[in-house]
């Protein structure tokens, strides 16, 4: 966010419900946010992107988006947006590949829900990386670089989703189940205006495998492990997780259906090779 945009007084800055949400890169996490935002009371409200932790998000979000009547508003700078949303709008935060800390203060003197946005191993793993070997300027020891450090987080963030401090919100649930949309809402305190899926966000330049597709019932999500079960790549990665118990009993907790097919893959690898 350039330097132009903080509101003339963030001291009265004072939203009537504030949702912090994390989530891991590829996790669906803009998709969902922009169902939260549509289902806003009155259909209004502020988002902030991609927020830096514990620094004050006026200053740090990667771009804004002021809602009105159920969608985002086209305005032209971000300074009118934050205009726009007023000095008591509904505020939703995001960040991105980092986890809540236990203990955090709140942003504002506003009542705040933490909101953890999270999608199957199998299937966040292929779209990251995916994802990542579009970028030209890495090799493979940079891609699985960026992916052993995202693996960690994500196993923190199966630790963190079974915390009763967090609203978890399960993105494969969400894309497939409008029951679970509607339960959803009711957690996150947010009335069932809208159940509808929405469309592809802008953010992150769509989907890893299907580029700018115009509405969310056109992805494929639940298929991407498939697509990249033959990528040798990705089957470094799987192999990886496998061999972490720590991860695996996390993993198991919260997708045992994951955490069965690493054990297999595994167990069918150490047949292959007679590992120790």
């Amino acid at each position: 966010m350039s330097q132009n945009l903080a509101i003339q007084d963030t001291s009265a800055f004072v939203p009537t419900q504030v949702l912090r949400v994390y989530g891991m890169r590829r996790s669906g996490n803009h998709a969902v946010i922009d169902w939260m935002m549509r289902n806003a009371p009155g259909g209004a409200g502020l988002f902030m992107n991609n927020c830096k932790p514990n620094r004050d998000p006026f200053k740090t979000a990667r771009g804004v988006a002021t809602y009105q009547d159920g969608r985002e508003l086209d305005l032209d700078t971000e300074a009118d947006k934050l205009r726009a949303a007023g000095q008591t709008p509904f505020t939703l935060v995001s960040y991105e590949d980092t986890m809540p800390a236990a203990k955090r203060s709140p942003l504002f003197d506003s009542p705040e829900t933490c909101v953890i946005i999270y999608r199957s191993f199998l299937h966040w793993a292929a779209s990251l990386l995916r994802k990542i070997q579009g970028n030209k300027g890495y090799g493979p020891l940079e891609r699985m670089r960026v992916m052993m450090q995202a693996m960690r987080t994500y196993g923190e963030m199966l630790g963190r989703v079974q915390d009763t401090d967090v609203v978890p919100v399960c993105y494969d649930h969400w894309k497939e189940d409008e029951g679970y949309r509607r339960t959803a809402l009711d957690r996150l305190d947010l009335p069932g205006r809208d159940l509808s899926l929405g469309a592809v966000q802008r953010y992150g330049g769509g989907s890893s495998f299907q580029g700018k597709k115009t509405t969310a019932t056109d992805l494929a999500t639940a298929e991407r492990a498939a697509q990249m079960a033959q990528d040798l790549e990705y089957q470094l990665v799987l192999w990886t997780a496998a061999r972490d118990l720590d991860f695996m009993v996390r993993l198991a907790e919260v997708f045992p259906e994951d955490a069965q097919r690493l054990s297999g893959l595994l167990n069918t690898a150490k047949a292959e090779v007679k590992l120790p």
